[in-house]
C-alpha cells in the first residue's frame, strides 16, 4: 500500500481519538497499560505511524522517578518493552505549558513509546514556572535520562542511545526547549516546540535564534489566540538561523491547545513529530522524505528548509 494511502486512511483515525478522563500518577514501579494507569490512546496513533513507515509497534510501559531533581518535580517515563538484544532507543523530553502537568498530555507518552522513542514528560516545580526555570528543567531532563540509563535498578538500564536525544515543549515549554536547545547544541539531535510561547509570559520576543543549530520543527494553530503565529511560532521560526534544518507546520484549524488531551489532529501531530525524530536520529531517508513533502490539506502553512 503506498504512504499517500496509508496517510489517507490514518488522518481518518484522529476522528476515533476521543482523549478524555483523568490519569492516575503511576507508581514509582514499571506499570502495565491496561488497567487504567494512563489513557492508551496514543497507542492508536502510534499503529496509524508504524504502519505509514511499515516500522515495529511496541508495547509501552511507564514509571515516575526524579522526584530528587532540584529542577523540576518529577518525571513520567513512558518507554518500549524491548527484548534484550533490541538496540537502544531514542529519547524526547517534554515540558508541559504554563499551568499544564504531564497528565495534560499523557497521549503522547503511550504513542511515541509505542513506537520506540522513550519519552519523559517533567512536571514542573510549580505550574507557573517562568520559561527560564523550564529551560533549566529541559537540561535537567536529559542528565536524568542519562542517569537513568546508567542505574542497574531503572526500567530503561541500558536501553537508551545517548546519541538520540531530542526535547519537546508546549506554549511557554515550548519557547524554553528553543532557549535549551541554544544551550545543548550538538548534544541533541532535534527540538520540537508545540504551540511555543515565544517569551517570558507578557513580554515580548527580544534577541534572536541564531544560536539554534539543532534540527527544529515548530507546530503551530492558525486560531491560537493566546500564541498567535505571527508574534510567537513563526515569529520564532524566522528567528532560526536559516543554514538551521528547520520545518514550520501550521494547522488551518485548532487552539493554543491543541498538542494537549484537549486538542485535535493527534493522529497527524504525532506522525509528523515520529518522523521527524526518526529523521534526525537515523537519517533514514523513509523519514525525511516524509517531512520533506507537500504536508496535509489541514496545514495552513507546511515550509521546510
Amino acid at each position: 500500500m503506498s504512504i499517500v494511502r496509508v496517510k489517507s486512511i490514518i488522518c481518518t483515525l484522529v476522528g476515533a481519538g476521543i482523549l478524555a478522563g483523568s490519569l492516575v500518577l503511576p507508581s514509582a514501579f514499571a506499570q502495565d497499560n491496561s488497567d487504567g494507569r494512563y489513557r492508551p490512546e496514543g497507542r492508536t496513533f502510534a499503529r496509524g505511524a508504524a504502519n505509514l513507515f511499515d516500522d515495529r509497534l511496541f508495547e509501552a510501559r511507564t514509571y515516575v522517578t526524579g522526584t530528587d531533581v532540584a529542577e523540576f518535580a518529577s518525571a513520567t517515563i513512558f518507554y518500549p518493552l524491548t527484548l534484550s538484544f533490541d538496540l537502544p532507543n531514542g529519547v524526547v523530553v517534554m515540558s508541559p505549558g504554563y499551568t499544564g502537568t504531564p497528565e495534560s498530555y499523557d497521549w503522547w507518552g503511550p504513542m511515541l513509546a509505542s513506537v520506540g522513542i522513550i519519552t519523559a514528560i517533567i512536571e514542573t516545580n510549580t505550574p507557573e514556572d517562568n520559561l527560564e526555570q523550564r529551560k533549566n528543567a529541559l537540561i535537567a531532563g536529559i542528565e536524568l535520562i542519562k542517569r537513568e540509563n546508567a542505574n542497574s535498578a531503572s526500567p530503561i538500564n541500558n536501553k537508551v542511545d545517548e546519541s538520540q536525544i531530542a526535547i519537546m515543549g508546549h506554549s511557554l515549554g515550548g519557547g524554553a526547549s528553543l532557549r535549551a536547545a541554544e544551550e545543548l547544541e550538538g548534544d541533541i539531535k532535534a527540538v520540537i516546540p508545540l504551540t511555543p510561547y515565544c517569551c517570558e509570559l507578557g513580554q515580548s520576543f527580544e534577541g534572536d535564534l541564531k544560536g539554534v543549530s539543532t534540527p527544529t520543527l515548530i507546530i503551530a494553530a492558525a486560531d491560537d489566540t493566546i500564541a498567535p503565529p505571527e508574534t510567537h511560532s513563526r515569529l520564532l521560526y524566522d528567528e532560526i538561523n536559516s543554514s538551521t534544518n528547520k520545518v514550520y507546520l501550521e494547522f488551518a484549524e485548532g487552539a493554543h491547545g491543541l498538542p494537549t488531551n484537549q486538542g485535535s489532529e493527534f493522529q497527524t501531530q504525532g506522525t509528523y513529530v515520529y518522523a521527524f525524530l526518526k529523521a534526525n536520529f537515523t537519517n533514514d531517508s523513509k523519514y525525511s522524505d516524509f517531512i520533506g513533502g507537500d504536508g496535509e490539506d489541514s496545514f495552513s502553512s507546511y515550509e521546510t528548509n
